[in-house]
């Protein structure tokens, strides 16, 4: 079956998303959505930049996962989730922690300053990639001021270099060391 014969109604198709990232730095963002995955106990948030240059830079963009981030709420990070909140609460005249009553999808619509990061990764594939992590949070005046820190680029790369590399500390290579069976 060729092209022609494909017979599409391509006014139905939904064109493709930007293939540009969004550079690193520090955002305005909107929550455009809320997902709580009970299972592993976080809130899964979706949004959009909602200021500035890049404001909309996610609208018409089906790879919802480019735009995603997670907040755990278990006991053990409860301190980060609070950091979040008071950052979405510092935000938002209308959202205060107290009386708020846990409910996720009341987050929707929400402001929060956020900083994005470079990380450079390699695939399952072994292609050399690259993508963008909202690595922080603040309020957003503070992003609206320029008062963040942006990280470095994160590079988790593997490379033959590296891999081929023993440890050549005093303790000698892990091909030195007795087996123990």
């Amino acid at each position: 079956m060729g092209f022609k014969s494909k017979n599409t109604n391509w006014t139905e198709v939904s064109a493709a998303g930007s293939s540009t990232m969004l550079p690193a730095g520090g955002y305005v963002a909107k929550i455009t959505d809320v997902e709580d995955v009970e299972s592993k106990e976080y809130l899964l948030f979706t949004y959009n930049i909602a200021e500035g240059e890049y404001a909309g830079f996610f609208d018409g963009d089906d790879r919802v996962y480019t735009h995603q981030f997670r907040r755990y709420y278990t006991d053990k990070a409860s301190g980060f989730m609070r950091k979040f909140l008071d950052c979405i609460e510092a935000s938002n005249k209308k959202f205060t922690l107290d009386g708020w009553d846990n409910d996720q999808q009341s987050l929707v619509g929400l402001l929060v300053g956020i900083i994005v990061q470079r990380e450079d990764y390699t695939n399952q594939s072994g292609e050399d990639r690259a993508r963008m992590n909202v690595e922080g949070f603040a309020s957003a005046d503070d992003i609206r001021n320029g008062r963040f820190k942006l990280p470095e680029p994160k590079d988790s790369r593997k490379n033959d270099e590296q891999s081929d590399q023993t440890d050549q500390t005093d303790q000698g290579s892990v091909y030195d060391a007795d087996i123990p069976f």
